[in-house]
């Protein structure tokens, strides 16, 4: 259980922000708030209005603040998807005994930890975020997954770093700091599939599509590890100015044209009629959802491929992945994965089975209405990073017995608190 009674988390994207409140006073996670509010101020990734940005955030606390029948308090936790990112390995050492080989302690591993941090702030001006340790190994040449109580002379870790650009800095900056107060900070993909994916899946080999508004990011799982992340400025907004243009109307009507009769494939689509407003705003225009379908289609299949290719790549560069794949298959996120059959074009298309992301631990929250709200991608993001934050408390680090944790805080928490002060 975290320290704080009531987390409160929220997930800043191009087209929404996303938050919800839950109570954990009486031992479990109860969802007692929720808000979905369109995002306004941000565009392609970037702050274009700071003040319309508050606006929407402080509409989304007005509306948590409404359900929850007072004001909120507890743990901030936030996430955004704005900005460019990297997943990038990193290796560290240190030299425990030249001579006789020294038993591993948790020690050691902050060490190890420590020495990486400050390496990348000193050398690197992108801020690190999230931080995965991939293996540990042990004088060159024995890997382990957990080096404690173990000897060796030389204690080496393997990290996978997910790295942020000042963009994403100044989009949690701008939108908490004032409102918020002090956060803690997230990256929305990877929070998402926090959430949406199985430990097994993970380990096993999968890939997450994250079908955002602004932009598609494909991040391969293995070994419990994110191994590869590329993503593409092509994403669903591609879709509605497509609609836009092929429909010669206003982007809002083409967004509630896709989100209201939307299907991602066109075959037995019937050509039901649909009125829609032209680009006067005044004029009644006509077309039928099979025509829709065809708009959608040509754009998503053409989004499908190129990840497609980049699926390849990520496996060109993991030679032990070749013959077995990826077991997990597909899994898709984002508000994309909303679109009606969207599984069905995936599914033909990557030759893997696909499946729309929800909550892979249904019993972790619980809500008494509104029980949609944990099985679509939506809200995603905003458990996933309450699943992180879950995970940083119980300090999440190998081989500690309870009353080492308590004690000395972690590898994972440290990682946190610097990440804290970082962002603070």
């Amino acid at each position: 259980m975290p320290k704080a009674r009531e987390i409160v988390s929220f997930d800043i994207g191009n087209d929404s922000i996303k938050a919800v409140v839950v109570d954990y006073s009486e031992g479990y996670g109860k969802v007692i708030a929720f808000s979905n509010v369109k995002t306004r101020g941000v565009e392609s990734g970037e702050i274009k209005d700071v003040i319309a940005l508050n606006e929407s955030m402080s509409q989304v606390i007005d509306d948590l603040e409404d359900q929850a029948g007072r004001e909120l308090k507890g743990q901030i936790l936030v996430s955004s998807g704005c900005g460019d990112f990297t997943l990038t390995e990193i290796r560290e050492e240190i030299l425990l005994n030249e001579k006789e080989g020294s038993e591993i302690s948790e020690e050691h591993v902050n060490k190890l930890t420590d020495n990486l941090l400050n390496d990348v702030f000193q050398s690197n001006e992108r801020n690190s975020l999230h931080l995965f340790v991939k293996r540990y190994i042990l004088d060159d040449k024995k890997i382990v997954v957990n080096p404690v109580g173990m000897k060796a002379n030389k204690l080496e870790a393997v990290y996978s770093i997910v790295m942020g650009n000042e963009t994403y800095k100044n989009v949690v900056e701008y939108a908490t700091k004032d409102i918020l107060g002090e956060a803690e900070y997230y990256i929305s993909f990877i929070s998402t599939a926090e959430a949406v994916l199985s430990n097994e899946e993970k380990d096993m080999g999968v890939l997450h599509v994250d079908l955002g508004y602004n932009t598609t990011s494909a991040t391969l799982y293995y070994a419990n590890t994110p191994i590869e992340l590329q993503r593409m400025d092509m994403a669903m907004k591609n879709v509605i100015k497509d609609i836009k243009e092929v429909l010669k109307t206003s982007f809002q009507e083409a967004e509630r044209l896709l989100k209201t009769y939307g299907v991602a494939v066109y075959l037995d689509v019937e050509p039901t009629p649909i009125e829609y407003k032209g680009l006067d705003k005044r004029s009644i225009q006509r077309t039928d959802r099979e025509y829709l379908a065809k708009i959608v289609y040509a754009r998503l299949r053409e989004i499908f491929m190129r990840v497609k290719k980049m699926y390849k790549d990520m496996i060109a560069n993991h030679p032990e992945m070749g013959e077995m794949g990826i077991p997990g298959g597909i899994v898709l996120t984002g508000g994309g994965a909303m679109l009606q059959r969207i599984e069905s074009l995936a599914g033909d298309i990557f030759k893997y089975p696909v499946r729309i992301g929800s909550l892979s631990d249904l019993e972790r929250f619980q809500i008494e209405e509104e029980n949609m709200l944990m099985s679509t991608p939506l809200f995603a993001p905003v458990f996933g990073n309450i699943m992180v934050y879950q995970r940083e408390q119980n300090i999440y680090s190998p081989g500690i017995n309870e009353k080492t944790k308590r004690q000395s805080g972690g590898v994972f928490k440290k990682i946190s608190d610097t990440f804290g002060k970082i962002f603070g």
